[in-house]
């Protein structure tokens, strides 16, 4: 006990010593910036390490898509190849489906991805994964109207055009509402029918084959849907039968 207050008493003067008392606070600045600058390492070790991980996932997810796509090239020319020498319409129409089928994989790979940047999937069309996305919607309409006239289904494939405006205004705002509105009350029409399906597309000019579409089928706006000759503007919140009727519709 004795022992600890002469331990005490001795720190205590030597506080007093103006020497002893500085080299001490130089010894504890010196600590303290090491310790700084050594947690501000291990953070920027980190960020670079997550900036490498992230670069190397996007370069990864990038060459799985082209896989996909080179996949789906060499898959289409093998189904084209075939059906040059096919005489038979039923086995045309197996080969159309098969063929539709390995469409189909690759056009539900790319909206899983854009639902990694969006979880609505909602990208705007400069995007490449989008644009990909897109270019595989306009193939699988062309091959599902291929299917409707080549073979007997009852299923039926309209074209959906949604608006597309970059960055935000009050016309983009007014133009969402209204989009919002159209696209529930085609749903709703959709979900009764058991045997239609609809395809997106933007309604955009820029990408010539977009802009191809929209002329020849003659869509002045959107949103708008498409089928079988005829532009709808509009979709009656409670359709009639022969509103039904006039797009094949099988109702559940």
């Amino acid at each position: 006990m004795v022992r600890k207050k002469e331990i005490k008493k001795k720190k205590k003067k030597e506080c007093y010593d103006i020497d002893f008392c500085e080299k001490q606070e130089h010894k504890f600045n010196r600590n303290i910036l090491f310790v700084t600058l050594l947690i501000l390492l291990i953070f920027m070790v980190a960020i670079y390490s997550g900036i490498v991980l992230y670069d190397k996932y996007k370069k990864q997810q990038i060459v799985d898509e082209m896989s996909l796509l080179n996949q789906q090239i060499i898959l289409d020319d093998l189904y084209n190849s075939y059906l040059k020498d096919i005489n038979s319409l039923e086995e045309k129409c197996e080969v159309l489906n098969n063929q539709l089928t390995s469409q189909l994989k690759i056009n539900e790979k790319l909206f899983e991805n854009l639902k990694n940047i969006n979880r609505n999937a909602i990208v705007e069309t400069d995007n490449e994964l989008k644009f990909m996305y897109v270019l595989t919607n306009i193939k699988l309409w062309l091959h599902y109207t291929e299917i409707e006239k080549s073979c007997i289904t009852e299923t039926k494939t309209g074209l959906y055009f949604y608006p597309e405006y970059a960055g935000y205004s009050s016309e983009k705002a007014q133009k969402d509402a209204e989009t919002r509105v159209f696209e529930k009350k085609l749903s709703n029409f959709l979900d009764d029918c058991g045997n239609f399906r609809s395809i997106s597309l933007p309604y955009i000019d820029y990408i010539p084959i977009l802009d191809q579409i929209i002329n020849d089928l003659n869509i002045t706006k959107a949103p708008a849907f498409y089928y079988n000759g005829k532009v709808y503007y509009d979709v009656p919140v409670d359709p009639t039968q022969e509103f039904y009727d006039s797009f094949g519709c099988i109702k559940k």
